[in-house]
């Protein structure tokens, strides 16, 4: 997964600060979530998805995900 989450990223040359903005968490957080020592949650995901147009399976494959943050509403 963390490798897969990189190359989106890296794919639009984004950084790791650029998405931890797009996420909401710090660049440590993010750094820890993209190379697998920390889960994302789903709302996460849902942003890192909507960022690029994409299911989140398409990004996560069948990836846990973090149950520990509140859910937020879906804004499209």
């Amino acid at each position: 997964m963390a490798l897969t989450i990189r190359q989106f990223r890296e794919s639009i040359n984004a950084t790791q600060d650029e998405f931890a903005r797009i996420i909401g968490v710090s660049k440590v957080n993010y750094s820890k979530k993209e190379n697998g020592q920390v889960k994302f949650s789903l709302n996460e995901a849902y942003k890192f998805a909507v960022h690029f147009k994409k299911p989140i399976e398409e990004i996560f494959g069948s990836a846990e995900f973090s149950s520990d943050e509140p859910a937020e509403k879906a804004v499209i």
